[in-house]
Order: structure tokens, then C-alpha cells, then sequence
């Protein structure tokens, strides 16, 4: 410690003084503060006003953003609402083809109905006409069938000797014959 207060102490040897305030010390002090000085005019001059514009734009820059930021925010929101509008509308849109789908098929399906039942009916009725027609057919042919039946018979009568035995001979046998011929189609 003794050396430190040896250094500070004066050139003139007063042991007394740390500091020895000399012309030389104050003269270097005054060019220290005035080198100093020129210096933070120096640095304020060429640094402190391209600092200040790079703050100056970084703020600007920083409220572009945040109002670029609330714009989108913004333009988000009514995205959103026009999606959900737009999703309000799919769904009518698609409740409508819905029934639209529905309906069309109501249509359809009553439309095959009332055609399907038309075609029946004329498939019964055709076939009511048919069965007629047939049993038309069958009654001519089983009256073609009577006459020759009976004209067999006649003659059968006649040729033969007419006495009451053979005569109820050929009688039942002309029924049983035509009983034959009347119920044949109903069996087949």
C-alpha cells in the first residue's frame, strides 16, 4: 500500500499530498474533457442520429405490423363469418336436394305403383278376356261334342232293335258317356 501512495503522491517530494494538482494535471484534464467532449459531439453527430432513424423505423415498422396484425385479424374474422355463412347456406342447400331427392322419389315410386297396377289390371282383365274365350271354346266344343253324343245315340237307336231293355242299355250308356265329356275338362 505504501508503494500506491508513493505513486500518487507529488513530483516535489511532499509525502503529505496524494495527489499533486499541478499545471500539467489540470492542463491534461481540461484537453481530456474537451477531447472527450469532441468525441460525444463526434459520436452523437455520426452515430446517435443513424441509431435514432433505425429506432425511428423499427417503431414504424413495429406499427405497420401491428396494424397489419388487427387488419388480418379483422379480414380473419369476417373470412370466418362469410365461411360460416357459407356453411349455413351448404346445409340448406343440402336440406333442399334432400327433399327435392325425397320428393322426386315419392313420385317415382307412386308413378311405378300406379303403373304396375295398371299393368295388372290389364294382365286380369286379358286374362279374364282369355278365360271366357276358352270357356267359349269349351262350351262349343262340348256342345259339338252333345250333338255328336246324341246323333251316335240316334243311331245307335235306331239301328238296333228297339225293345225297352237295350233301350235303357243305350240310354245309360249315352249318360254316362256324356257325363264322361261334360266333366273331362274340369279334371284337366
Amino acid at each position: 500500500m505504501e508503494r500506491l501512495y508513493l505513486l500518487l503522491s507529488a513530483a516535489d517530494g511532499d509525502l503529505n499530498r496524494m495527489i499533486g494538482f499541478d499545471m500539467q494535471l489540470v492542463q491534461q484534464v481540461i484537453i481530456n474533457m474537451v477531447a472527450l467532449a469532441a468525441l460525444g459531439i463526434i459520436l452523437y453527430r455520426l452515430m446517435y442520429g443513424p441509431i435514432r432513424k433505425i429506432l425511428h423505423d423499427r417503431t414504424e415498422r413495429i406499427r405497420n405490423q401491428l396494424a397489419d396484425a388487427k387488419e388480418g385479424r379483422a379480414a380473419a374474422g369476417e373470412l370466418r363469418a362469410k365461411y360460416d355463412r357459407h356453411l349455413k347456406d351448404i346445409d340448406l342447400e343440402r336440406t333442399a336436394i334432400l327433399e327435392e331427392a325425397r320428393r322426386l322419389a315419392a313420385e317415382q315410386r307412386d308413378h311405378i305403383l300406379n303403373t304396375a297396377k295398371d299393368e295388372a289390371k290389364d294382365l286380369k282383365d286379358r286374362a279374364g278376356m282369355e278365360i271366357e274365350a276358352e270357356r267359349d271354346r269349351v262350351r262349343d266344343e262340348l256342345h259339338a261334342a252333345v250333338i255328336d253324343i246324341s246323333s251316335d245315340m240316334a243311331e245307335k237307336l235306331l239301328a238296333a232293335a228297339i225293345d225297352k231293355d237295350a233301350h235303357a242299355r243305350l240310354f245309360a250308356e249315352g249318360l254316362a258317356e256324356l257325363d264322361r265329356v261334360l266333366y273331362l275338362p274340369a279334371e284337366a
